[in-house]
């Protein structure tokens, strides 16, 4: 019996030989799960606590919330400051950066909380990166 087990699995491999099939080797070419994106992230003024943005959303500076120019409302993007070797995970809720600084290098504006994890709270700013997820690109502007 045994014998028969081990003639009849030869002549399966010797058959996917002979068809030069090879399902594992088959390479299936695959984008990145995030894309990547470098600049500035500055912090929402104490002054838009409570108001609406662009979604709809009151802004609240201790959730870990964000404005981004193009990515759709509800993404969650992972924020990383390597200089402190911290990073976050924020809800995009809001349009910005402005335009202008947009132009100075600014790819994110985050809430307060947001920016305290981060480690910048005190400085203003910081040069962060990205991790934007497959499902939240928006097209190639995004």
């Amino acid at each position: 019996m045994r014998s028969l087990l081990i003639s009849v699995l030869a002549g399966l491999g010797a058959a996917s030989c002979a068809t030069g099939e090879h399902p594992a080797a088959t390479a299936v070419p695959t984008e990145p799960a995030v894309e990547l994106q470098r600049g500035t992230a500055v912090y929402y003024a104490s002054k838009f606590q409570g108001r609406r943005t662009a979604s709809g959303a009151r802004l609240n500076q201790a959730e870990m919330v964000a404005a981004h120019p193009s990515l759709p409302f509800g993404c969650v993007v992972r924020v990383t400051n390597p200089r402190e070797g911290r990073s976050v995970d924020v809800k995009i809720i809001d349009r910005g950066p402005s335009p202008s600084g947009q132009r100075r290098g600014i790819v994110i504006d985050v809430s307060q909380g947001a920016a305290r994890e981060l480690g910048f709270l005190g400085r203003g700013s910081a040069v962060v990166e990205l991790e934007i997820p497959n499902r939240c690109r928006t097209g190639p502007a995004a």
